[in-house]
């Protein structure tokens, strides 16, 4: 690149390109060349020659040639591509460069680089615009389930990055890999052409795509495969995995077989994106698109997209996930980590509706420490502490994935059963008493259900709140779930 006079460089540089100028000069098949005849006096320099020579400056596009400066003959700019020229003369140089570059391109370039420098533009113009449609309903919304789904609707969106495939994995941070959570595109060839045909037939917009999400339709056998894989960087140096957590997503590969086994379940196409989903450097999790049933090349274009998509979107994610775990913390009680009293009154209320609407039984229970008050007395607070966490551990082993666990509040908790009639009522109650006692801690537990006991579920707090009294006086260390007598916990 030839070197400019200082006084004239400094002139240059302070002219200022517009970004989709840059872009213009960018997607031209090679460099121009620029030889220049200016003003001896850098402050005569018009302004289209300044911004042509600034673009020489940041090599790229443009390369300098011979600049020469002359007083005696008139300004002039001469552009070189292959054999084609375009000489722009002093009046021309006076307007600004975006009033001369449809001329310039026109002169340099043949019809078919014309077309498929439109038709670049065109590409990046609506897949923008999809994606700042996308990121801004991300934005919009609470669901991380949502933002999931959007993120991958804008890479396989014809609309978007268009990619036949994407999945994502989330990062479990214990068992240091990561697990299938959702994925967009077909299983197979023959169901890859009906939706492409369903897409078409039914005209789907990106509008209609975005606010898909509630409706899943593109819950297919893709998206059941891709839930039961889990993928885990191997030692491997060339490990797909290993090398996407790097500091350079997304990465493209390009492989026959993945040496990553998780990634060869997978079934990839010999070409596929793989990024790392990490804003800050915190991995939350990791994409994968490929276009399995119609290989299209992944360009430069298409990654450099990619990666300012990705980019947005996991920053709306985090602040998602982060939005996510504060709410999810406004529910828990702190000391036990069970749900809370307001959680628990609200999931009471959903079970009540649920039930008077279906006629399903529904059991709810009190569980007190004993002598807990005595406890706090003798040892201090701080072992009293751990012997309400010791319980609430108990409880979250021994309840069922749809049960509700909650501290109602001090040394009481509160367990709501649905689907749980009198006799289930009764085995729960036992279990959990004889596994509190195993673990050194002895509990009063009142139940009732619903419909036997009251005739509202909502009644069920009053019945099972004067059941627990009568397993206090009955001795405690036992449970009262009907109108019989409490039964005593049996020692492990």
């Amino acid at each position: 690149m030839a070197a400019l006079p200082s006084e004239l460089e400094r002139v240059v540089r302070t002219a200022s390109v517009a970004p989709h100028l840059r872009a213009s000069f960018g997607r031209l098949p090679e460099p121009i060349r620029l030889d220049a005849r200016l003003p001896s006096d850098p402050e005569q320099v018009p302004m289209a020659a300044r911004q042509l020579l600034k673009l020489g400056l940041l090599d790229g596009p443009v390369r300098l040639g011979r600049v020469v400066r002359s007083d005696r003959r008139p300004c002039q700019v001469t552009l070189t591509l292959d054999e084609r020229r375009c000489v722009l003369g002093a009046e021309e140089l006076r307007q600004d460069l975006r009033a001369v570059v449809e001329r310039l391109l026109g002169a340099l370039l043949e019809p078919a680089d014309v077309a498929a420098l439109l038709q670049s533009f065109a590409f990046q113009s609506s897949c923008l615009s999809t994606l700042r449609s996308i990121v801004a309903r991300m934005l919009a919304s609470t669901d991380v389930a949502e933002a999931h789904y959007l993120m991958l609707a804008g890479i396989t969106s014809g609309y978007g990055l268009g990619f036949n495939r994407a999945a994502l994995f989330l990062y479990d941070d214990s068992a240091q890999l990561f697990r299938g959570v959702k994925a967009i595109g077909p299983f197979d060839t023959a169901e890859a052409h009906r939706i492409w045909e369903q897409i078409e037939l039914e005209g789907m917009t990106i509008e209609r795509l975005i606010s898909d999400f509630e409706t899943r339709r593109f819950e297919t056998r893709f998206q059941q495969h891709v839930q039961h894989l889990e993928l885990r960087a191997t030692a491997r140096l060339e490990d797909e995995v290993g090398l996407a957590l790097g500091p350079l997503p997304p990465l493209r590969f390009e492989r026959v077989r993945p040496i990553n086994p998780g990634l060869a379940a997978l079934g990839v196409a010999p070409e596929f994106l793989l990024a790392a989903i990490q804003p800050h450097g915190r991995v939350l999790g990791l994409l994968f698109a490929d276009d399995l049933y119609s290989p299209t090349p992944i360009d430069a274009e298409r990654m450099q997209l990619g990666r300012l998509f990705l980019d947005q979107a996991a920053l709306v994610w985090e602040g998602q996930a982060l939005l996510a775990r504060i709410a999810e913390l406004a529910r828990l009680d702190e000391l036990t980590g069970l749900w809370n009293r307001r959680e628990f009154q609200s999931r009471l209320d959903s079970e009540r509706s649920r039930c008077c609407r279906s006629g399903a039984k529904l059991s709810l229970a009190f569980v007190d420490v004993d002598h807990f008050k005595h406890k706090n007395d003798t040892d201090g607070h701080e072992a009293g502490d751990e012997q309400l966490r010791s319980l609430g551990a108990v409880l979250r082993r021994e309840l069922r994935e749809h049960d509700v666990a909650a501290r109602w509040g001090g040394d009481e908790f509160v367990l709501l059963l649905p689907d749980c009639d009198t006799a289930q009522l009764a085995a729960v109650a036992r279990r959990v008493g004889q596994r509190a006692l195993g673990a050194g801690i002895s509990v009063s537990l009142g139940g009732a259900t619903w419909p036997g006991d009251c005739e509202d579920p909502a009644q069920l707090l009053g019945v099972a709140d004067r059941r627990v009294y009568r397993a206090k006086d009955a001795g405690r260390c036992c449970a009262a779930v009907d109108e019989g007598e409490p039964v005593a916990f049996p020692a492990s």
